[in-house]
């Protein structure tokens, strides 16, 4: 898959799926079920643990869930910094505008204990900027 592609697929995901004003288009749903189980394995995370989560609650097994998504998907490089540039640069133009107005407001956030916490942050400040298109794939 392209890196255009991966990088749409996180942009639509980190916005909503079915919330708010963005929709995954079908062709990209296959990547984004792969990268979850992929995620799921190696974090051990189960399926029914995920579905359930809050993210109001720090989870260690669910904070590195979300670190191996930022991983993949290039959106956070191996010494932990977040690719603001790539994130930017890489946007898809239909959530562009959405994405990057919740992105902004995630310019500094605490790193936290390792890159799992860190991981976490990020989307919980992800979730309090923009709560109507958030959620975890």
């Amino acid at each position: 898959m392209s890196k255009f592609a991966i990088f749409l697929m996180l942009a639509l995901s980190a916005m909503g799926s079915n919330a708010g004003n963005v929709v995954i288009p079908p062709e990209l749903q296959e990547y984004i079920d792969d990268l979850h189980n992929l995620c799921l394995e190696r974090t051990g995370v189960e399926e029914s643990d995920h579905a359930k989560y809050d993210l109001s609650i720090k989870d260690e097994k669910m904070m590195c869930y979300m670190k191996c998504l930022m991983l993949e998907s290039k959106w956070m490089k191996p010494d932990g910094t977040i690719d603001y540039d790539f994130i930017d640069s890489e946007a898809h133009p239909d959530v562009k505008e959405l994405l990057m107005a919740a992105v902004n407001q995630c310019r500094t956030i605490d790193a936290g204990a390792d890159l799992c916490e860190k991981s976490y942050n990020f989307n919980k400040c992800l979730l309090k900027a923009d709560p109507d298109n958030w959620f975890l794939v």
